[in-house]
């Protein structure tokens, strides 16, 4: 009897596992100093990031989803341009930058300061 518990516990446990993992699709977030990345112009561009001094530089579709924070909030991408060249000047900040690996588009750009 435990051992049909145990089965039905696992079975139950993997099929809401892959449900939780349909409803977020799988990404990838890079972690660069501001120094490393170069944001787009416009709302459909590219942005390019490098994750190390020695690594190759990677470029990945913008859209106009894609949101731009600071802090957790919202900001738009001519602000959160501004930000960025103000604290390359302050000095190494780290900026996040989230990829959706399904549709290779960049989905959120953001920034924790102190």
């Amino acid at each position: 009897m435990d051992m049909i518990k145990t089965v039905i516990f696992s079975l139950l446990l993997m099929m809401s596992t892959a449900a939780f993992a349909q409803n977020y699709p799988p990404t990838k977030t890079y972690e660069v100093l501001v120094g490393e990345v170069r944001l787009p112009s416009v709302d459909n561009g590219t942005i390019t990031v490098r994750e190390c001094a020695k690594c190759n530089y990677e470029t990945h579709q913008v859209t106009p989803r894609t949101t731009y924070a600071l802090n957790g909030k919202n900001m738009s991408l001519e602000d959160f341009r501004e930000l960025i060249e103000t604290l390359r000047r302050e000095g190494d900040h780290v900026v996040n930058v989230r990829r959706d690996i399904q549709t290779d588009t960049i989905t959120q750009v953001f920034i924790y300061t102190q």
